[in-house]
């Protein structure tokens, strides 16, 4: 378990805490809740949990425009641009000009960004246990339904990329 001490926060809660709470203020604590477990994994790697959230949709989705990446994961393209810059100079990410058109940037992992993700995807699934401690496989799975369900409705249409 990394640096968060999650049983001793809990405890404080009163049962039912979450239960008259409003949807988007909901999803906005499950997202920090999930960013700090990242935050303390990227900060032993020397990365950032938007840098590592980079690597990793461009792991599961190789050779995009790079402003894509940025309204897959609701990252400006200022701040963007920042994460690729690094992670580019770290030699985990390679920028080369899309096929398509040639004045747009595609990203694809380095081998070596690979391989650094992966290690990332690892020590990310030992807190995916852990988070996901308390509930059943199909708890899981509808959950992960209904956050593909949310998603698509407000995020961008990838078949238009």
């Amino acid at each position: 378990m990394s640096d968060i001490d999650r049983d001793e926060a809990e405890t404080d809660l009163p049962r039912g805490i979450y239960e008259d709470i409003d949807f988007a203020v909901l999803v906005q604590i499950a997202g920090r809740m999930i960013a700090q477990y990242v935050e303390a994994i990227g900060k032993d790697l020397g990365l950032s949990a938007g840098h590592l959230s980079v690597l990793g949709m461009v792991r599961r989705k190789p050779g995009l425009v790079q402003n894509v990446y940025g309204s897959i994961l609701a990252i400006n393209d200022a701040t963007l641009g920042r994460y690729v810059d690094k992670l580019a100079e770290r030699g985990l990410l390679r920028r080369e000009r899309c096929d398509e058109d040639r004045r747009t940037v595609c990203l694809t992992l380095t081998d070596e960004g690979m391989t650094f993700i992966l290690e990332v995807k690892t020590r990310l699934s030992g807190v995916q246990d852990d988070i996901t401690a308390r509930l059943s496989a199909p708890e899981i799975a509808q959950l992960q339904a209904n956050l593909v369900t949310f998603l698509s409705a407000e995020g961008p249409d990838l078949q238009e990329a």
